[in-house]
């Protein structure tokens, strides 16, 4: 009989062990998991911006500015901008701390959209040392009520508006006016064109 509780006791024993061995595992295996999942902001070593590319390259570089199609940057303590297609960059962690989404995957979401919070000034002042030129944008306005033609500030009004959307479509943050003419040729209706830049902090 004591033979037989030995064999039983052996048996038991031997099939806890390997149990025991992949509890521990696999506890084990899920604290490297949530480690590794929680990913630090990237920091430059040279203390720059790091575009990181949709094919997961990282680059360090300098962003001097954007455009509707293109990033202009340069390389670290270089002069000489080189520009690339927006669409092959994902996402800019400048050296400030803020992080930009650029070409979106499927999991990012869209850009700023709110543009009634952006300001048009023709003050050059107003652009901020932490902001960067993102591209530049022309608005025609035509005078299509009779308040816009006795008025030339209701054609501002209406042309700001237009300059604001099309800055948030940028994601941008201030619209600093370059040139602005009006014009009213006999027999035609009065109309404002607008040069402007628009800015976004960085």
């Amino acid at each position: 009989m004591r033979n037989l509780l030995s064999v039983i006791v052996s048996m038991v024993l031997s099939y806890s062990q390997p149990l025991l061995a992949m509890g521990n595992y696999f506890i084990q295996d899920t604290t490297n998991k949530s480690t590794n999942a929680s990913a630090a902001f990237p920091k430059s070593k040279l203390g720059v911006d790091i575009m990181m590319l949709m094919t997961g390259e990282q680059r360090e570089v300098e962003i001097r500015k954007f455009s509707t199609k293109f990033i202009y940057y340069s390389r670290p303590k270089e002069s000489t901008m080189v520009q690339i297609d927006r669409r092959l960059v994902n996402v800019i962690y400048y050296r400030s701390g803020s992080k930009e989404v650029i070409t979106p995957r499927a999991v990012d979401i869209p850009q700023n959209s709110d543009w009634e919070k952006i300001k048009v000034t023709e003050n050059p002042k107003d652009v901020s040392p932490m902001m960067i030129e993102i591209d530049l944008i022309e608005v025609v306005v035509e005078a299509s009520t009779r308040e816009q033609y006795v008025k030339p500030q209701t054609l501002e009004n209406s042309a700001n508006i237009i300059l604001r959307k099309k800055a948030a479509m940028l994601n941008g943050e201030l619209v600093l006016i370059k040139k602005k003419s009006h014009s009213r040729p006999y027999g035609e209706a009065p109309s404002l064109r607008i040069e402007a830049v628009a800015y976004r902090k960085i």
